[in-house]
């Protein structure tokens, strides 16, 4: 029954893997199994036998998922873009109880921790309504707020690689 669970498990991280903005690890947050799943595979050769009952049904169903739901997700993505993005937007911030739960229990949140959220929640708002506003470019037509805007989220990029 494990192994189908885990399987089951598998099949949601493969089909996170495929999704533009989505990460796997999210899903592996929500099921409860991220810290667990590092650590069978930083920790492989010293447990091979239980290492490897855990890793394998998840291996399986990564698998799984992304032959099964890739055209399903591109076709939903082309088709009804709006409803697609909202689900896993959905998913995302539905996630965010648990992921602070899971941080509560190392360590308490920072007043500053709450800035960086919201400042991260007004940059992806903003970027959905940005990407309505701005025409898409093409190497004939460069609009400048197109540019820098770019520009700037490059310059974050940049500057939190640093930190």
């Amino acid at each position: 029954m494990n192994f189908l669970f885990n399987c089951l498990k598998g099949i949601a991280i493969g089909s996170g893997a495929i999704l533009p903005g989505i990460s796997s690890g999210v899903f592996c947050v929500i099921f409860g199994i991220y810290e667990k799943l590092l650590d069978s595979i930083l920790n492989f050769f010293s447990d091979i036998k239980n290492n490897f009952k855990f890793l394998f049904p998840i291996l399986i169903g990564c698998g799984i998922g992304i032959v099964l739901f890739g055209n399903l997700l591109n076709y939903c993505l082309y088709q009804f873009p709006t409803q697609t993005k909202s689900v896993f937007i959905g998913l995302i911030l539905g996630s965010i109880p648990s992921l602070l739960k899971e941080v509560h229990k190392k360590q308490k949140a920072k007043p500053f921790y709450w800035l960086f959220f919201l400042l991260a929640l007004f940059i992806g708002i903003s970027s959905i309504f940005l990407e309505n506003i701005l025409p898409i470019q093409t190497p004939e037509n460069v609009n400048f707020l197109y540019l820098v805007v770019c520009g700037f989220f490059m310059s974050i990029r940049y500057y939190c690689s640093w930190c």
